[in-house]
């Protein structure tokens, strides 16, 4: 990565010799090896550039942004171009981000430690309702301190814009608060959220250390609304005469009912698919899960965490995860994943996925 930030602020500063603002570029990339949940194997290909901006003014606020092109591990796909849609303010020890921000819509999650290769290419597919159905988009954040706790407070105007919004006729506005506070040898963190949707949750989690590493335990529950029509069908149109040949139109009449002969008629059938809406009843999902992390060497470190999900419709599943990961120096590192998943999900999507490969920070 240095060698890169020298070579974009020698660039910057060729363009004015009273420059001030910092350019950096850094990036990663990884392979990986990942046998799914189906017993197929893949290997998975990332890579991403991301560029740094920031600047100081005269009385202390550092105001930055940024771009990346990335090549996502799950796809098979070019690369493609993000960020550039925020601007984050720091001083004081306080962080304000204006644009397309995040909420946190799980809190008390806590479970997850496979690499995003190994998550997102094993093939899994839960049919539990959890998460905000968007809980993303053009808004506001806070992150600062205060009597040791941290606190972050976000706001989205509306989830379906990230850089330009009417602020004025917005509706569809999502907002959570957040805060962590260190409590002798543990730490507990709460959390809350709330849609225009009508969704919401709420949770917390405590974690502290345990046998040389750190062990966390959360709880969440969030408030499902469910859409049927939302993603939920796929449809087709059947059309067909009702004057059937060889009929008289009374027979069509007794078949159709009370169309008339000659009469088209249309059917749609409409079909549920594996990417329709995890539940059909709104309600309240309720979330456990554990996580542990340990080093076991300088270089070397172990993680797991289990996850047992249930929603209104009954439906739950648990999800175990194990992780070791070695540094190799210069950024690199080697790791070695496995998750099993098991329960209610869509198609024959459970079982056991295991992956391995390397990732690079430059």
């Amino acid at each position: 990565m240095k060698k890169l930030t020298y070579l974009a602020s020698a660039v910057a500063a060729g363009f004015s010799a009273n420059a001030v603002a910092d350019v950096s570029v850094s990036g990663s990339g990884s392979a990986a090896y990942v046998n799914d949940v189906t017993g197929d194997g893949n290997l998975a290909i990332g890579s991403s550039v991301d560029f740094g901006l920031s600047t100081t003014t005269a009385n202390g606020i550092t105001i930055s942004t940024g771009l990346s092109m990335t090549v996502d591990a799950d796809t098979d796909a070019a690369a493609a171009v993000g960020g550039g849609q925020s601007l984050t303010f720091a001083t004081g020890g306080a962080t304000i981000v204006v644009g397309d921000i995040e909420i946190a819509d799980t809190p008390g999650s806590v479970a997850g430690v496979v690499s995003g290769a190994t998550g997102d290419v094993a093939g899994f597919d839960e049919d539990v309702a959890e998460g905000f159905d968007d809980d993303d988009g053009l808004g506001v954040s806070l992150s600062t301190t205060a009597a040791g706790a941290s606190i972050n407070v976000s706001y989205i105007f509306d989830d379906d814009n990230d850089s330009l919004v009417n602020t004025t006729d917005a509706d569809a506005a999502a907002s959570a608060f957040g805060v962590s506070v260190p409590l002798g040898n543990m730490t507990v963190a709460a959390g809350i959220a709330d849609s225009d949707s009508g969704e919401s949750s709420s949770g917390a989690s405590v974690s502290a250390a345990l046998g040389g590493g750190t062990v966390k335990i959360g709880y969440s529950t969030q408030t499902m609304i469910i859409d049927p029509s939302a993603d939920a069908t796929t449809g087709f149109t059947t059309t067909f005469d009702s004057n059937v040949s060889g009929h008289s139109a009374n027979t069509a009449n007794s078949v159709a009912g009370t169309l008339l002969a000659g009469t088209e008629v249309t059917s749609v059938a409409v079909v549920g698919t594996e990417s329709a809406q995890d539940a059909s009843s709104a309600g309240d999902t309720t979330v456990w899960s554990a996580a542990y992390s340990l080093a076991l060497d300088a270089d070397t470190s172990f993680a797991t965490s289990y996850k047992n999900a249930k929603d209104a419709d009954g439906d739950s599943y648990n999800r175990f995860e194990v992780s070791i990961s070695r540094s190799l120096g210069g950024g690199a590192s080697v790791y070695i994943d496995m998750a099993n998943l098991n329960g209610d999900v869509d198609g024959d999507t459970d079982g056991t996925a295991f992956g391995f490969g390397t990732s690079v920070a430059f």
